[in-house]
């Protein structure tokens, strides 16, 4: 998932969540809890995961070359 998507879907689950805590529908210790599952989905995984088009080095053992 890409990290516009994820952003993207952190803002709508927050908004949801705020709507229906604004509407009275779930509490204020739900609301904080759903915001905080939301971090750990949405914003942490982005943090730890490797990025796999990282550029990566490889160290060439160099010799040196006889002079003619």
């Amino acid at each position: 998932m890409t990290t516009w998507t994820r952003t993207v879907l952190w803002m709508v689950w927050l908004a949801a969540v705020g709507w229906l805590w604004f509407g009275g529908s779930i509490g204020t210790g739900a609301a904080l809890a759903a915001a905080l599952l939301s971090l750990l989905m949405f914003a942490l995984p982005g943090a730890v995961r490797r990025r796999r088009s990282g550029l990566q080095y490889v160290e060439m053992g160099k010799e040196p070359v006889g002079l003619l």
